[in-house]
């Protein structure tokens, strides 16, 4: 899978640092902001491809989990 681009990136931690109320399951991080429409669809891949089916206690739990 091919990295994020700095852009696609900026808009994904955007959306996991202050659009998603935690703890938060990897399904309410993915439904959040209306499927999560403003973040590139290469970014939602990748998000849905590396979170686990798990509750996230925090932003930065999130973003470890993605690699960011």
């Amino acid at each position: 899978m091919e990295m994020m681009d700095e852009k696609a990136m900026k808009e994904m931690e955007m959306h996991i640092r202050e659009h998603v109320m935690y703890p938060a399951t990897k399904q309410a991080i993915m439904e959040a902001c209306n499927m999560m429409q403003h973040v590139p669809e290469e970014a939602r891949k990748m998000a849905d491809t590396k979170l686990a089916d798990k509750t996230y206690m925090s932003a930065d739990e999130v973003m470890m989990a993605m690699g960011m």
